[in-house]
């Protein structure tokens, strides 16, 4: 019984990690094969997008520290 459980949980295991690898690779195929065929240059500045911008920008108003009464006596 512990066999035939080991087994079915080993096929699950293997179908979800099988069906995690088609569902990123599949999408990705018709790039993979322009990139092997010379055909799309992957090097170009367009192929990045900037997620976030690393200017730093001003708060529209301070932030105020806020101390609380027993650190105030302590120091």
């Amino acid at each position: 019984m512990i066999a035939v459980l080991d087994s079915m949980m080993f096929a699950a295991a293997f179908a979800a990690s099988i069906w995690v690898f088609a569902f990123t690779l599949i999408p990705a195929l018709p790039r993979i094969a322009a990139i092997l065929h010379g055909e799309s240059h992957y090097g170009t500045a367009n192929a990045f997008v900037v997620v976030s911008d690393r200017r730093v920008r001003t708060r529209a108003r301070p932030v105020q520290q806020v101390r609380s009464a027993a650190l105030r006596e302590a120091a």
